[in-house]
């Protein structure tokens, strides 16, 4: 009976090369266990040494998620740096297969920087280029839980006249149809919170905090 690719997995350590001269080193059972795709690499040949096309700052990040915690400079969740650099994590794990890395990224997106802030007028998620962006993001990697707060923000910036092309062009790259279900209902919710007309059409009012993922209009 062939041995399973974990069996054949080399122990010791890993030394990631980063282009700009980084050298970072990894347990190779927590990499393999962490990415199919260097799990397969090393079943497949005895390195010691890989390079990656990730610069040290970047992939160092990556395995500080790997090891289970949020990397420093995402402490302070109200700056747009938190944000960039979870992005990078998030476009590293999914190239290099790393499901668990991209799970926790979605956690404490939504737990530290999202969740129990998205109404406050003391945060600002994103604008709305940005938000976008990060819709289209987790439509990509399917992060429904964060998506939802991404669609929700939206559609509350569409109730208050913020996007600045029409509706129709804004939306046409949305293709999950839950998410854009979430937007519509963010702006539903607006109306129905009594406030006026914003430049978009979409009423808008003060609302509370969204309950959440699964707790939208029906």
């Amino acid at each position: 009976m062939a041995a399973s690719a974990i069996d054949k997995q080399p122990s010791g350590v890993i030394t990631l090369l980063t282009p700009d001269g980084g050298e970072l080193l990894v347990d190779k059972e927590l990499l393999c266990s962490s990415s199919k795709f260097f799990a397969g690499m090393l079943t497949a040949c005895d390195a010691t040494r890989l390079q990656v096309e990730e610069n040290r700052e970047v992939m160092e990040s990556v395995l500080i998620v790997m090891r289970g915690s949020p990397p420093v400079n995402t402490f302070d969740t109200r700056s747009t740096a938190c944000w960039s650099i979870f992005k990078k994590i998030l476009i590293v794990a999914d190239k290099y297969d790393m499901s668990l890395v991209k799970e926790r990224c979605e956690k404490w997106l939504v737990s530290r920087c999202l969740r129990g802030r998205m109404r406050s007028h003391a945060f600002k998620f994103q604008d709305v280029s940005e938000g976008f962006e990060w819709l289209a993001i987790c439509q990509k990697f399917d992060l429904k839980d964060l998506g939802w707060y991404c669609a929700y923000d939206l559609g509350t910036q569409l109730a208050q006249g913020a996007w600045p092309r029409p509706l129709h062009d804004c939306l046409e790259g949305v293709t999950c149809p839950d998410m854009l279900k979430t937007i519509l209902e963010a702006v539903q919710a607006a109306v129905n919170s009594g406030g006026s007309l914003g430049p978009s059409g979409a009423g808008v009012g003060p609302g509370g905090e969204p309950a959440g993922p699964g707790h939208g209009l029906e």
